[in-house]
């Protein structure tokens, strides 16, 4: 069965899936494979193509309870590298090229799945890197899945099930104010980065506030650019500035988006992204953990980084995070997985399967 997979892993690592620039279509010989291969082993495959590189490839046969859910674009090519990233390398116990650990790892232990007689449910999707990911939304939104318990999105764990993760939101602001010279007093109020910065002082006190011994990281309010004016002794016309924050489990990130942007209304606001936590609001991992607990899955509470579990999670479905790898290891020059992770994760998977 590792052949199987490091056949499969190479088979996808050789697929040129970075995003961006997202030069992918359901015609690519990636998914021509893939469903080729499915239908030959007995799976009812639907494939979709949303545009502008948004893919998604939906696969199931027999009457699964459980839908795995694996990205397969990845993040762009870095210099630097020690072998090809899109070709299967291997040393020792690790097996380097792009997107191995993030996440085409898991997919190749799900693909080698699939070639044995268990039921299995399987969604690929390709934008999950970008910022205008709409595949699994738009799937969520066309697709009655009532019969699914359980979701695994197959990103890096360590073969570990996380039962939440933060949320995510990118947003920014244009503040205006009254041009002049700088010996005018009305610079003081009519100074567009004197605008811009009251609001900032304000948000770190909000940011500050929402720190706990049980929360160190509060909603990590992160200012990502500043920027305006012209010059010393000008009044500035115009200041704008980025931020982003990552909202705890069961939280919501639009509900903090109002409040950030509420300290000061008259500055002209948009989001980039707005994703929600795991568990979304609303909801609770109590289904996920008795899932993790009847099949024997170690667990973590949460992990740092933002997963599309979340989107499955704020449709109503139970979602955990599952699969090989460290996410240390995701997006870095000579991205690597060991065989060790791809053995265990191969196995957990194939017990769930056999089980439900």
């Amino acid at each position: 069965m590792q052949d199987k997979i490091l056949a499969w892993l190479e088979f996808l690592i050789a697929q040129d899936t970075q995003n961006p620039p997202r030069t992918i279509s359901a015609d690519d010989a990636l998914f021509q494979t893939l469903q080729k291969h499915l239908i030959e082993y007995g799976f009812s495959v639907e494939l979709l193509d949303y545009g502008n590189g948004s893919v998604c490839l939906y696969a199931h046969r027999g009457q699964h309870t459980v839908l795995f859910n694996v990205h397969l674009d990845t993040v762009p090519v870095n210099s630097g590298w020690s072998y090809d990233p899109f070709t299967l390398t291997v040393v020792d116990d690790r097996v380097y090229g792009r997107g191995c650990c993030d996440i085409k790892g898991a997919a190749a232990c799900l693909m080698a799945l699939s070639e044995t007689d268990t039921d299995l449910s399987l969604l690929f999707s390709t934008d999950e890197e970008g910022t205008e990911s709409c595949c699994i939304q738009h799937f969520l939104d066309t697709h009655d899945l009532s019969a699914y318990q359980q979701v695994i999105v197959a990103e890096p764990t360590q073969c570990q099930a996380a039962l939440s993760h933060r949320g995510y939101l990118s947003a920014h602001g244009v503040f205006d104010g009254i041009s002049g010279h700088s010996s005018n007093p009305a610079a003081l109020t009519h100074n567009a980065i004197h605008k811009a910065h009251q609001w900032l002082q304000q948000a770190l006190v909000f940011a500050g506030n929402c720190v706990t011994t049980e929360n160190p990281a509060g909603v990590a309010f992160n200012l990502g650019y500043f920027e305006g004016g012209t010059k010393n002794n000008m009044i500035a016309e115009q200041a704008r500035l980025g931020f982003s924050t990552r909202v705890p489990g069961g939280g919501c990130s639009q509900q903090l988006y109002a409040q950030l942007t509420a300290l000061d209304g008259a500055a002209q606001w948009h989001y980039s992204m707005s994703a929600p936590a795991l568990p979304a609001s609303g909801q609770d991992s109590h289904q996920s953990l008795s899932f993790c607990q009847q099949h024997q899955i170690d667990t973590v509470a949460s992990v740092d980084f933002w997963t599309e579990a979340a989107l499955f999670s704020q449709a109503g479905m139970a979602a955990i995070v599952l699969g090989p790898g460290d996410i240390a290891q995701a997006h870095t020059t000579d991205e690597w997985v060991s065989q060790e992770q791809l053995d265990q994760c191969y196995q957990i998977y194939r017990r769930i399967s056999d089980a439900t």
